[in-house]
């Protein structure tokens, strides 16, 4: 029993951890955290899983890049986003440390070819930014930030 337990248990966690629409399959979350005294200015990367194959019909018709704030700006265009895959932006962001979050630069990689040059396996990365300060001129607090993008892939039918 609680092996059956367990299963469901991560099973139900799985498909909660996931936005990715009907259709689509959940790759990973590329994450990030920093602070008004330390931003989060960096690339991630995620490998899709060995022999996914892409629908590159699908591209992505809106994305929301950015929230605007503390900085944080993007050039993003839905067109951006390589053909078969879809990305799910978020970031923390409220009234006291004012975070600011963006997504920028996705780029997808091919890692392995098989010996016709079919690509076996897929790497995609993106550029992630965060950064918080405190809503009081006049406090040393800096607050936390977050930005993270889930990461789903349309297959190869």
């Amino acid at each position: 029993m609680p092996v059956a337990f367990t299963f469901l248990v991560s099973a139900a966690m799985s498909r909660a951890q996931s936005n990715c629409p009907e259709g689509f399959r959940y790759a990973e979350t590329l994450s990030g955290n920093g602070s008004g005294t330390a931003p989060f200015d960096k690339r991630k990367t995620l490998n899709l899983p060995p022999d996914a194959s892409l629908d590159v019909s699908f591209q992505q018709k809106s994305v929301r890049a950015t929230n605007g704030r503390r900085g944080a700006h993007s050039s993003l265009r839905p067109q951006d986003v390589p053909k078969g895959i879809l990305i799910i932006p978020s970031g923390e962001s409220d009234n006291v440390s004012h975070q600011g979050w963006a997504v920028s630069e996705p780029e997808l990689k091919a890692l392995d070819k098989d010996a016709s040059g079919r690509i076996t396996q897929y790497q995609f990365g993106m550029r992630l930014f965060c950064n918080a300060s405190s809503s009081d001129p006049n406090s040393n607090y800096y607050g936390e930030c977050s930005v993270q993008v889930e990461v789903c892939y349309r297959p190869l039918r």
